[in-house]
């Protein structure tokens, strides 16, 4: 199910290898990208499948030594990394869609969701001990939005509980150190918005309006939020940031069509921002479609490839917490 756009990077669900993909933007890369390196998951395609993938990334923003992480056959899409580095969960297209949680060394993959599941989207608090994540009611189907839950569970499965029921497409919770939770949303209409509230669920507010923004991320320090939107119009997809009361909103890129950015994560130090890029503007649906794993500064500065490629639907290359 592709929701709003047949090109681009907006919440693509299949059970097939359930994904959910952003927005993005483009420009001129600098040359001033020194400052974090480390280790970056994401998601690549063998044979159309997508798989979670660890690549070293040097202060320059060049990755090198991708290695898949699992040497499971179905699809595997949204990796998260545990606070302390250790841990990742993800989903796994087994029975369903379902959320695991695996060492960073690739041992010890649990399965924490019931066969057979359709759950989605995973993300872990601050201190390591729950995992919230989204539930569809129900398998998805061609354009029709899934009525969701937003639930927390503990870490290995237990204590499973619902912090918001029943709302159209609510996906991609992320929790700060604030104690708070991110996510975006269709309860409002038909564009994607992006809501924070509590972590009980309690102090709903949409911080974003008038377009389609997704794929909310927290700074490490719970201050402000990077997201894509498509507000520019005319077919742009870039990546923006705003404070975590949905004030002071900026753009960080300014690519044009055909390209595009988004789907960002943050350094542990919170300099640094990933992304996926897409290189050549295809559509979705087109096998041969190229995105990669780009980095830049916080203030949107710096931009260049770490020139390792990547899917080009749910990209989700998430920074190794240090």
């Amino acid at each position: 199910m592709v929701l709003a756009r047949t090109r681009g990077r907006y919440a693509a669900y299949a059970l097939a290898g359930t994904t959910v993909a952003a927005c993005g933007g483009g420009g001129t890369a600098s040359s001033d990208n020194s400052g974090a390196g480390g280790i970056i998951a994401f998601v690549r395609q063998d044979d159309n499948v997508n798989h979670i993938y660890l690549m070293s990334v040097d202060a320059t923003g060049t990755g090198s030594t991708p290695k898949r992480l699992t040497t499971d056959a179905e699809a595997e899409n949204y990796p998260s990394w545990s606070s302390d580095g250790r841990h990742i969960a993800y989903e796994r297209a087994l029975n369903g869609s379902a959320i695991y949680v695996i060492d960073a060394d690739g041992a010890d993959e649990v399965r924490l969701s019931p066969t057979p599941g359709f759950d989605v989207t995973p993300s872990w608090s601050p201190d390591g001990t729950q995992i919230v994540y989204a539930r569809l009611a129900s398998a998805p189907a061609p354009n029709t939005p899934s009525v969701t839950d937003l639930r927390i569970m503990n870490a290995d499965g237990s204590a499973d509980r619902s912090v918001l029921a029943a709302t159209t497409f609510s996906v991609e919770p992320r929790w700060s150190v604030n104690d708070q939770i991110v996510f975006m949303s269709l309860m409002g209409g038909s564009n994607l918005e992006i809501y924070v509230m509590n972590s009980d669920g309690s102090g709903l507010v949409q911080l974003t309006s008038g377009a389609i923004n997704a794929d909310p991320v927290w700074s490490p320090d719970g201050r402000r939020i990077t997201f894509g939107s498509d507000r520019e119009g005319g077919g742009k997809l870039n990546i923006f940031v705003m404070n975590a009361d949905g004030s002071g909103q900026q753009q960080l890129t300014h690519f044009d069509v055909p390209y595009e950015a988004g789907d960002t994560n943050w350094s542990s130090d919170g300099r640094k921002i990933t992304f996926e890029y897409d290189i050549s503007g295809m559509q979705q649906s087109d096998p041969s479609a190229y995105a990669e794993v780009w980095t830049m500064n916080a203030d949107g500065s710096g931009q260049t490839s770490t020139g390792v490629q990547c899917s080009d639907v749910g990209c989700a290359p998430r920074w190794q917490p240090l």
